[in-house]
């Protein structure tokens, strides 16, 4: 059996990949502000896409985007915008802030199989998060 954090990382591994394959370039992983985190935070032009990875079974009752709590998103957006800030570019017009899902369903004997996945661009605003981008 794959530990929870295994199985994450392995995820979070599989979704840089994939979003690098695409053309974006990661600039972190697992990237903190507080107690919140961003698992992933790739460019491409001047989109900067804060990603979170959501890995589930095969078996999971929901798709793993549906995962992602209304305070997750959240947390992630005010995460955002310390990274922002903390580089200079909050609020600037210099890039375009986004916040994509990538889903990851895995199966096989041990939970560690790609099935199907999938990289939601744009998968939520914060317009209903009290957060200004």
């Amino acid at each position: 059996m794959v530990s929870t954090r295994t199985y994450g990382a392995a995820g979070e591994a599989f979704a840089a990949n994939a979003l690098e394959a695409e053309g974006y370039r990661i600039l972190e992983r697992n990237w903190r502000s507080g107690r919140s985190e961003i698992d992933l935070i790739a460019q491409r032009g001047d989109t900067i896409a804060f990603v979170e990875v959501k890995t589930r079974g095969e078996h999971a009752l929901a798709a793993p985007a549906a995962f992602v709590t209304r305070a997750q998103r959240r947390r992630i957006a005010l995460a955002a915008v310390e990274y922002l800030r903390a580089r200079g570019i909050y609020n600037t017009g210099a890039v375009q802030p986004r916040f994509d899902v990538f889903e990851i369903v895995s199966g096989g004997p041990d939970g560690a199989r790609v099935t199907r996945f999938s990289h939601l661009v744009n998968a939520y605003d914060t317009g209903d998060l009290d957060v200004f981008l």
